[in-house]
């Protein structure tokens, strides 16, 4: 069963690392009401195919297009569009699918190597270190965001705001209902999700506009790209555990360190690989997603009564098994199969209005299905939808870290001053 769901993740990650701006996220989201129903190991290795296979597939539009998928692929985006243009394409290609893989395999290897290490710092972990982790993440989504400080803080105090909203369990007080009884049930995750982000982000990957398409018609590979394939799958690995920082920076460190356009391709793409491995262990090990797509998986798993702890890496080691499986399919589809993704590239080029239709629909569709009061959470959708179109230019990822970290913070904080006070 597990073998079928990562062949799942891989075909997810096929068409939503082809679709600019999609990636992971709008995956697990469309696929959110169905991973409702699996257990937490299922919903995990579908996961961990999706990332990887999201990872080589964005890529084709990179090079193809000059268009990255997602940031972590701006590197290739840039140079490996140029040496397309330069009759080189063929080696952006290997270097870009090659290199994933080393850097994915390479992960799996540290992680093997450090875990009793990681386990045995992990045992020392407590409130207060979890609170410092968080306002670390704080502090670095903030610092890294490409749009003005006072915008992104505006969104993260949104989240916050939104999340407090509704009846508290531990208190039984409730909080900004203004007496309305449907504010009681607080804001669904969902409708915030949809209207304040994925939204946005459809709206701006429309706007997108695609140059000429050029095929690829021979086969090569430089093995001098090795040594830049090595140091950045390193480099990649410590990033991705870096709240706020994860496999984006760790690409461009990377690529920073060498000179040629396709060393600059292999180190970024092994960095970003190896990084969105290494980036899941604080939501495996602490229960702290780092990146907007592990928000979604916390929240799938935790909804089936599972906790995070130290115990859960032995619980999930099992799908590292699967992950070259994982990894060797989307290097034959990568590679070889590089002009068979273009074609679903050029019909997403000639429709990309109408996938996005599609996307938004699926996803409101099931979200709803799922939910037990559809009038509440109709009504939550268009109102964050309506705010979501006028900030459609914004970045608003610090609004997903907003309506998660706000209570995880909260809590920590009130332990550290009963601890210390």
């Amino acid at each position: 069963m597990l073998l079928l769901w990562c062949f799942i993740g891989i075909l997810s990650g096929v068409v939503f690392g082809l679709i600019p701006g999609a990636g992971p996220f709008l995956a697990m989201a469309s696929l959110y009401s169905l991973l409702y129903y699996t257990d937490p190991v299922t919903i995990l290795t579908f996961y961990i195919a999706l990332i990887i296979t999201c990872n080589y597939t964005n890529s084709v539009t990179a090079i193809l297009y000059g268009i990255p998928g997602d940031p972590a692929a701006a590197i290739t985006s840039r140079y490996g569009h140029k040496m397309l243009l330069d009759g080189d394409g063929h080696l952006a290609v290997s270097s870009n699918a090659i290199s994933s893989t080393i850097g994915s395999i390479f992960a799996i290897g540290l992680f093997l190597f450090f875990l009793p290490d990681i386990i045995l710092l992990f045992k020392f972990y407590n409130s207060t270190i979890q609170l410092g982790i968080i306002l670390l993440a704080i502090i670095l989504l903030a610092a890294m965001a490409t749009q003005k400080l006072w915008k992104t803080i505006s969104l993260f105090v949104l989240g916050g705001v939104l999340a407090k909203i509704g009846f508290d369990n531990l208190t039984h007080q409730t909080w900004g209902t203004f007496g309305i009884d449907y504010m009681t049930l607080g804001i669904p995750f969902s409708s915030m999700m949809i209207g304040l982000y994925i939204l946005p982000e459809i709206l701006k990957f429309t706007e997108l506009e695609f140059n000429e398409q050029n095929r690829i018609t021979k086969f090569g590979y430089s093995l001098r790209t090795l040594p830049s394939t090595l140091m950045g799958s390193f480099v990649g690995f410590w990033c991705g555990l870096v709240p706020g920082v994860t496999n984006i920076l760790g690409s461009y460190m990377s690529a920073a360190f060498v000179k040629k356009d396709i060393n600059k391709i292999a180190a970024a793409e092994s960095a970003s690989n190896s990084g969105a491995l290494s980036s899941v262990l604080p939501l495996i090990i602490l229960g702290i997603p780092i990146v907007s797509s592990e928000i979604l998986v916390y929240y799938l798993i935790v909804g089936k009564g599972f906790s995070f702890d130290i115990d859960t890496v032995h619980k999930f080691k099992d799908v590292l098994y699967y992950i070259p499986v994982i990894v060797l399919t989307c290097l034959s589809l990568t590679w070889i199969g590089f002009n068979q993704l273009a074609k679903i590239t050029s019909i997403y080029k000639r429709h990309k209005n109408l996938f996005s239709i599609v996307i938004v629909s699926l996803i409101i569709g099931m979200s709803c299905y799922i939910y037990p009061t559809k009038e509440w959470y109709i009504i939550t959708l268009c109102v964050l939808s309506a705010l979501g179109y006028i900030i459609r230019k914004w970045d608003t990822f610090p609004v997903l870290y907003g309506f998660f970290l706000t209570d995880l913070f909260w809590d920590n904080l009130m332990r550290v001053i009963v601890i210390y006070g």
